[in-house]
């Protein structure tokens, strides 16, 4: 029987740190929970299967434990939800075995399918389903924005010249995602009206989203003048 590489608890952790803030700031315990569910047999995969399961479960919870019980329980789950996709990340990289199906199957699950049902059963369950709906559109058009302005731009949006001209802007910004957000999710489930929760998700979004769609014509805009004054210069020195 081939023997399992040994867990590298260096390559577990992002050497530049974790792109999610508050991940990071919890990355020493959760590359020990990593570490443990390698040791005893589990893959990223796996990991990955059981924390979509757990993630599933609390769904299932809001939508049939109509009670503060039931807000509780799932609170619960998602804290577990929320650990092991923190861990399974980890385990492919400390165990040195990343894969482009193991981590596009780890994306699907979380934002394809779980953050979906997590926003629209909040909105089912507290009668504002298009407010739940419009969330999900929200964290969509701007990871969707991000990636198309990447692509016609040749750089990131936070590692433009023009953001690093706003430092501070560009900081909050980083800081705040939805991973981010989700792993206070299960105190606000506990401690906070679920419509709350959903309204302040929708308008955090489509603020976020009109402001870097704003930035974004500015960046091309900018980009297209000095092309222009660089051809007019050029054009200029053939005379």
């Amino acid at each position: 029987m081939k023997k399992r590489p040994e867990f590298d608890v260096k390559k577990a952790i992002y050497p530049d740190g974790n792109p999610v803030y508050l991940a990071g700031l919890q990355d020493r315990f959760t590359v020990k929970v990593a570490k443990f569910f390698y040791d005893i047999g589990f893959t990223a995969n796996l990991m990955t299967l059981m924390t979509f399961v757990v993630a599933m479960s609390s769904i299932l919870v809001l939508l049939f434990v109509r009670s503060y019980t039931g807000f509780v329980i799932a609170a619960i789950l998602i804290f577990l939800r929320n650990i092991g996709d923190m861990a399974d990340g980890k385990i492919a990289r400390g165990s040195n075995s990343k894969s482009a199906i193991g981590g596009f199957s780890d994306l699907i699950s979380d934002w394809i399918i779980f953050l979906p049902a997590f926003f629209i059963t909040l909105g089912y369950i507290t009668g504002h389903m298009v407010i739940g709906f419009l969330c999900v559109m929200g964290y969509m058009s701007r990871e969707f924005t991000r990636t198309k302005f990447t692509y016609f731009h040749g750089k990131k949006i936070t590692e433009t010249k023009e953001a690093k001209e706003i430092p501070g802007i560009v900081s909050i910004v980083r800081k705040y995602d939805l991973g981010s957000t989700f792993i206070l999710m299960p105190l606000f489930l506990i401690l906070i009206n679920p419509l709350w929760i959903i309204y302040a998700v929708f308008v955090i979004e489509y603020t976020l989203l009109s402001g870097e769609l704003i930035f974004d014509y500015y960046c091309f805009l900018k980009t297209k003048k000095q092309n222009n004054v660089q051809d007019i210069s050029e054009k200029l020195e053939h005379y």
